[in-house]
């Protein structure tokens, strides 16, 4: 999809980061990939290196306005990727990356082309196997943990000490990025529904790596006597918090992770702390789903004029309902 993040390079400028990073290799195929509304693929084909292919992966252009929590992405999801290094799981080898934004205006990295296709391009498909696979996956990503809360950057000033601190921080952040655009919504309620669960927040101690954009888009499958995973990618959007978060993003895979029997069997068989969902833990699953819908009405801006309107008008729904949600549960 054609966003306003999306970048179109020339295969000369790409040839010139290929030259670089992959000085012996020549070049015979380069195709931009569909898919994703932010950021922009290009699958890379040629000799030595290349041979296998592999997949560069640019940021949005650095004069682009973007809100704060899609800043610097790809350099969350490169300390993604070497914190999870050793863990058995299929995430792609980085091949090189560059900041520097000297050779082109954005963020960049190449990383290795994995096999199969997306969870989406085949959903529905659904097995046991396959949710007890993602399950031990996940498990191990949780497994990663910090000394601090809050997003993975090279910067201090998004790191806290307790868990209500960083998800306070969260919230307010997306909601600052919505009233900059002049949208409606009831700003009042949901700081209050945040600000008063401090304590229920702060009930989580251990900051775990959390993918909070674990969807079906994002977890590729392949055939081999049966679907399995092949690859889990896109960690740009993860964070030291609760792990109970990453399950409100799963979007396609599952909705209710306390009825994926063997989603839930999977984890538990790799985790250190067995997965046993409270009443406290719904509470707090309510918030982190309101916050993937502000998120998402942050980042609205980027799309045409009638899937804006679209978008906006049904997480306005959503909000509302997540506030009666949780205005019924009891004190």
């Amino acid at each position: 999809m054609k966003t306003a993040t999306k970048n179109t390079f020339t295969n000369q400028q790409i040839r010139v980061l290929i030259q670089k990073h992959f000085p012996s290799a020549e070049v015979t195929v380069i195709k931009q990939l569909k898919g994703g509304t932010f950021n922009t693929l290009y699958q890379i084909e040629g000799t030595h290196e290349l041979e296998q292919g592999v997949i560069l992966k640019t940021g949005p252009d650095k004069s682009i306005t973007v809100p704060n929590h899609e800043k610097n992405t790809l350099r969350t999801e490169i300390h993604s990727y070497y914190l999870l290094q050793g863990l058995e799981l299929p995430i792609p080898k980085i091949f090189a990356y560059d900041f520097s934004r000297e050779d082109v205006p954005c963020d960049y990295f190449f990383m290795e082309h994995m096999e199969g296709k997306s969870w989406y391009d085949v959903w529905p498909s659904k097995s046991a196997a396959l949710m007890k696979e993602l399950g031990r996956y996940t498990a191990r990503i949780h497994g990663v943990v910090c000394d601090w809360f809050g997003k993975i950057s090279d910067t201090t000033a998004e790191r806290f000490s307790t868990w209500s601190g960083a998800f306070t921080f969260m919230v307010n952040d997306a909601l600052y990025e919505i009233e900059k655009q002049g949208l409606r919504l009831p700003y009042d309620e949901i700081r209050t529904a945040v600000y008063s669960r401090q304590e229920l927040l702060d009930t989580v101690k251990t900051p775990a790596l959390v993918n909070f954009d674990m969807w079906a888009g994002n977890v590729f499958l392949k055939r081999k006597q049966g679907l399995s995973i092949s690859a889990i990618i896109d960690f740009e959007r993860s964070f030291f918090g609760d792990p109970l978060a990453s399950f409100v993003s799963a979007m396609f895979i599952y909705d209710d992770v306390e009825k994926e029997k063997d989603f839930m069997d999977g984890y538990n068989e790799v985790s250190k702390f067995p997965l046993i969902i409270t009443s406290a833990d719904r509470e707090k699953m309510i918030l982190y789903e309101m916050l993937v819908y502000l998120r998402g009405y942050c980042e609205t801006q980027r799309y045409g004029f009638g899937l804006r309107t679209a978008e906006r008008v049904g997480i306005r729904s959503m909000i509302r309902l997540f506030l009666w949600k949780l205005a019924r549960l009891p004190k």
